[in-house]
Parts: C-alpha cells; structure tokens; sequence
C-alpha cells in the first residue's frame, strides 16, 4: 500500500494527473490486476473526491489516478447530506485521507435544474432545495448564473464541510485535514482551485 502524502503532495498529484488527463496523456496507473490484487488488503486513498453524479466527470479519469487511489463521494450537484459526511468522516479518521477536495463541474444539470425553478417532482426536490443558497447567492453577483451558482455551491460545501460536527471541525482545526474546492471545466478538461 501507498505511504501517507500530505495536504501539498496530494494536491500536487491531483493536478498533475489533471494535467495528463486534459492534454490526452493520460497514464491510467494502477489498474491491472497486481494493483487489483493489492487494493484487497485494504485502502489508503490520497484525497477524498466530493463531486456530482454526471457521468461525464469520473474523478478517477479526470485526475489520471488508479485503483485505491481516490475515496469518491458522489451525489448531483456534489452536495453533501448526513449519509455524503459520514462517507467523508470515514476517510479522513479511518483511512487517515489528508485532503477533501470538493468538485464543482461546469454545464452542471442538477444547479441548471435549481436555477429554473425552487421546486422539482420527486426526490430530485430534495436536490434542487440543498442547491437553493447557490443560486440565492449567486444572483447578487455579475455573471452567468448557472455557472456562478456552481462556484457559489462549492464554497458552500466546502464551509459545509469544514463546519462539520465533531470530527470534521476537530481534524480541520489540528491541522489534519485541509478541505479546498475546485472547478471542473467540462470543455477543456481542466481543474481550477477555488478561492475560499
């Protein structure tokens, strides 16, 4: 299994797997079947990936990373509920994950969905209500709507996150864990940071 990467080292091969990934040169490392043969002793994810459900954005694909790699957690919109934290929760304290990137992705149905209208049938409803302080916020500001309420709805998982309750709040504050966010250009293949 892979040693323990800091908040820095982690990061750095996040982005440098984006990289590939957007110029084409992806390296697809550790997914054959020693890789597979290893992963069965158990797990030591660099990063926790909080990103949306859409098909077109698997964080293992768009960060060039292998098996074990990434502890993923998807939901659309890339909100986050109860069940979402306690996902998180249990990589950062079991698993000893250092660094909780939360991914926003341009083109985002679920946020486009909740910028048309408050309400949806269904369970999607519950969706499109977690992503209403999005747009709330992101109608203040100058801009394409769509495309600032999901920068809008990053920062506000993210402040989610970082707030949590015990266990969050405890491993931020020591210095355990670092949570950032980040934006997926669904055009050019490549991640931004996020500020705040």
């Amino acid at each position: 299994m892979a040693e323990t990467l800091n908040v820095k080292q982690s990061l750095k091969k996040l982005l440098d797997g984006n990289k590939r990934c957007a110029a084409g040169t992806q390296q697809n490392p550790r997914q054959d079947a020693k890789r597979r043969k290893e992963v069965t002793k158990g797990q030591k994810p660099f990063a926790v990936i909080v990103g949306c459900s859409d098909s077109r954005i698997p964080p293992e694909l768009i960060f060039d990373q292998g098996l074990g790699d990434l502890f993923v957690v998807r939901l659309a919109g890339n909100i986050v509920d109860s069940l979402a934290m306690g996902s998180i929760e249990y990589a950062v304290e079991h698993l000893a994950t250092k660094l909780v990137v939360v991914l926003g992705h341009g083109n985002c149905g679920a946020v486009t969905a909740a910028a048309k209208s408050a309400d949806a049938p269904g369970h999607v409803g519950s969706i499109v209500k977690a992503i209403q302080p999005a747009i709330k916020k992101a109608r203040k500001l100058k801009g394409d709507l769509v495309d600032n309420a999901i920068r809008a709805n990053v920062s506000l998982v993210v402040n989610k996150i970082k707030s949590s309750k015990p266990i969050m709040i405890e491993m931020i504050e020591k210095g355990d864990v670092q949570v950032i966010g980040a934006y997926y250009n669904i055009e050019t293949g490549e991640v931004e940071l996020l500020e705040g």
